[in-house]
């Protein structure tokens, strides 16, 4: 063989070589480009997920603040204290406090469907989940007394009965909508079946009305718990009085 057909072999070999090598780091470029781009997109999607759970919080603060409100003037008046308070106002004291669970119920639900499709963990969000499941897990617990108590499906039934999505005009931006209390009510009185989702309360009145409290105030400190979570500055529920109810004595107070 001739030193010109050796060197032709050799440029013709390397030439090869060169394709296959360029060859195979195309590919691994395209691998390690691929890999970026969805990790890339997890953490997006993960950010995205924290951001829709966070578009909640005000309005979940709120209402988790105006039921641990409710229950604590129950717990301080009695039932009957406020009864005597709403009397002139027909079922308003029953009615309002279905609403209040249903409103705050609303509110979860929202927050659970706002991060549906992602995990949604991150620092914060992850305390205020884990405060919501210990809401959750309070109104679920049967031992001892039924009254106020809920379990997991029905708080999630409740709540999806109280939420729609609004579309933004020209845009694809979706907005939860937590039915108020006008909705509520006429729903409340007009319907039986709406109505039966509520009977627990009922049953927690008549125990409250023979000073069985315990319930109620474990309900209380698990939402104050959330709401300093949720709202630590007090930017979302400035003006509720938001101490954790105190029975060492006997007697309901702040904490």
């Amino acid at each position: 063989m001739s030193s010109d057909s050796l060197l032709t072999i050799i440029a013709l070999l390397l030439s090869v070589g060169s394709v296959v090598v360029t060859g195979l780091f195309s590919v691994r470029t395209q691998r390690l480009s691929h890999e970026l781009e969805a990790e890339r997109d997890a953490r997006q999607e993960e950010q995205s997920a924290i951001k829709a759970a966070e578009r909640v919080y005000e309005p979940l603060a709120q209402a988790a603040a105006e039921l641990q409100s409710r229950i604590f003037n129950i717990v301080e008046s009695g039932w009957v204290g406020i009864q005597d308070r709403y009397k002139s106002h027909g079922d308003y004291a029953k009615a309002s406090t279905a609403f209040l669970f249903a409103h705050y119920f609303g509110w979860i639900e929202a927050r659970r469907q706002a991060v549906l499709s992602s995990s949604g963990e991150g620092g914060r969000d992850l305390s205020v989940q884990r405060l919501i499941d210990n809401v959750l897990k309070t109104l679920r617990r049967s031992e001892g007394s039924e009254g106020f108590l809920f379990f997991t499906t029905e708080q999630r039934a409740i709540g999806e009965l109280m939420l729609t999505w609004e579309t933004l005009p020209e845009s694809s931006v979706r907005i939860p909508h937590v039915a108020g209390y006008a909705a509520f009510v006429a729903k409340y009185r007009r319907e039986e079946e709406f109505r039966d989702w509520f009977t627990s309360i009922d049953t927690g009145m008549a125990l409250v009305s023979k000073g069985d409290f315990g319930r109620l105030v474990d309900i209380q400190r698990a939402l104050v718990a959330l709401i300093d979570e949720l709202d630590p500055k007090r930017k979302y529920t400035a003006g509720y009085a938001l101490e954790a109810i105190d029975l060492t004595d006997g007697h309901p107070s702040a904490k």
